[in-house]
């Protein structure tokens, strides 16, 4: 198996993930037109107290939402469809074993059976195709603001830089608690399975160890929800930032009413998404989880 993980992930899916990015590539384009046409609405249909416009835009608006919703089902399910099938793979290997894994505790077996294969298999259904849509609605958006009002997309867009970089900062330190995780409760499933049978050292004691598995979740949580109530803190700031420069220049004649509105909608689409947070960077990591790296599980607990 490759060393790394964006190795293994075209190795088991190289196909399917060309098909989940071509998909990906029709959606990022669909977060554009709400936007411009709750502008239109706002500046042209509202403004000007016409009816049959804002009949019209509204039906385009449903026809947009309906097409994004149909699309991204088919894409949640195409996504769910490759990591159930690499669990499947990875389970089957295990229950079936072989000469290579004969030295595999039975702990660590059963915790590769039971759960950590299907944190694989998620993050191969979403490691190239997620950061796609992701990264493709952001610049696109970004880039929508600046041709409409530069000054206003300007100033939502250092709002959004601290972001980034709290997401950023946060994203090893949680990575690093879920490896801790996930080799102690290991270790534990080990030592359950023991019985108590033999001599168990200082830290690997049943007890000793659910201390450790609840310490560290506890700190995990601590940063998950830091992160979560910054990130949260910084787009409210984003947002009132919008609504104060772009309502000065509305006051001042320099741009229109439907601008804020649709500047509005796309800034809280381009902050880092619930898929950017420590939440699931922690359980689906780019930095593939020891305990789940290819190269090691064969080895049993370290």
């Amino acid at each position: 198996m490759p060393a790394r993980p964006y190795g293994y992930v075209v190795k088991v899916s190289a196909r399917q993930q060309i098909g989940l990015g071509l998909l990906t590539l029709l959606i990022v384009p669909l977060a554009l037109a709400p936007l411009e046409i709750q502008r239109r609405i706002v500046n042209y249909a509202v403004a000007h107290s016409a009816v049959e416009m804002l009949v019209a835009y509204g039906g385009l608006y449903l026809a947009v939402l309906l097409l994004q919703g149909g699309l991204k089902f088919l894409r949640d399910m195409y996504m769910y469809r490759i990591a159930e099938g690499v669990t499947r793979q990875l389970r089957r290997k295990f229950v079936e074993g072989g000469p290579r894994d004969a030295g595999i505790a039975e702990g660590t077996r059963q915790a590769i059976i039971s759960s950590e294969s299907e944190k694989v298999g998620g993050f191969v259904a979403e490691s190239i195709s997620l950061p796609l849509l992701q990264a493709g609605t952001v610049l696109s958006i970004a880039a929508y603001m600046l041709a409409i009002e530069p000054l206003i997309a300007m100033v939502a867009i250092v709002f959004l830089v601290p972001s980034v970089v709290i997401v950023g900062f946060a994203q090893p330190i949680l990575n690093g608690l879920s490896r801790s995780k996930i080799t102690v409760v290991r270790a534990l499933g080990e030592a359950v399975l023991r019985g108590g049978r033999g001599e168990a050292e200082k830290d690997t004691r049943p007890g000793d160890l659910v201390e450790r598995i609840y310490d560290l979740r506890l700190r995990f949580a601590g940063i998950k929800i830091a992160t979560k109530s910054l990130n949260q803190l910084i787009t409210s700031l984003g947002l009132l930032s919008i609504l104060l420069v772009g309502g000065w220049l509305a006051i001042e004649g320099r741009t229109e009413i439907g601008i804020i509105v649709a500047f509005m909608t796309g800034y809280e689409r381009e902050v880092p998404p619930v898929s950017w947070t420590p939440e699931h960077l922690c359980s689906r990591s780019p930095s593939w989880p020891e305990s789940t790296h290819p190269s090691r599980l064969s080895s049993g607990v370290r």
